[in-house]
């Protein structure tokens, strides 16, 4: 693979709004929001 030209990879925070649960995903998705989790940790959302 070519270097730098793959978008980051990292957890983040899905919210399922049929069921109203949040759920760590991975994800390529690119965001400013954060939030933080249960275990301490800010993730993307």
């Amino acid at each position: 693979m070519k270097p730098n030209i793959h978008p980051e990879y990292r957890k983040v925070v899905f919210h399922d709004t049929t069921v109203d649960e949040y759920f760590i995903v991975g994800s390529t998705l690119q965001t400013d929001r954060t939030i933080e989790w249960k275990d301490g940790k800010t993730y993307h959302t």
